[in-house]
């Protein structure tokens, strides 16, 4: 990708974390896509950047794909969008200062409560 002309190799990763309680059950799956700079010379000295929506029920997908990651959605109209849409290179990603996570809340995007149903204890409140 570039960033203000400036190519920047990386790295993407997505998995889900679970999350337990105190008797190391699980309630919580915590989804999140990652980008790591790949040709910085010391990566123990990057910042990383915690990106998570503020909700309820959105998950990051608009700070992902509307203004932080490495592609975003194009968009002409300001007012609203509407599907489908087109995906471009992000010019102002933060890529170029910082590694990035973005992490969907549970009940958002692939986080999810684990419940009974899902095989765990987890409830909304958690």
């Amino acid at each position: 990708m570039t960033v203000e002309g400036n190519r920047i190799n990386y790295q993407a990763s997505a998995g889900t974390l679970i999350l337990k309680n105190d008797k190391n059950k699980p309630t919580i799956a915590m989804f999140y896509v990652a980008y790591f700079k790949s040709d910085d010379n010391d990566a123990s000295k990057r910042p990383i950047t915690f990106l998570y929506n503020g909700g309820p029920g959105s998950s990051t997908l608009w700070l992902h794909m509307g203004a932080f990651g490495t592609r975003r959605s194009f968009t002409t109209d300001t007012v609203r969008t509407i599907a489908p849409y087109k995906t471009i290179n992000n010019d102002f990603s933060l890529l170029d200062a910082s590694d990035l996570v973005f992490i969907d809340a549970p009940g958002t995007g692939y986080s999810e409560i684990l419940d009974k149903e899902t095989g765990g204890v987890g409830e909304p409140k958690d």
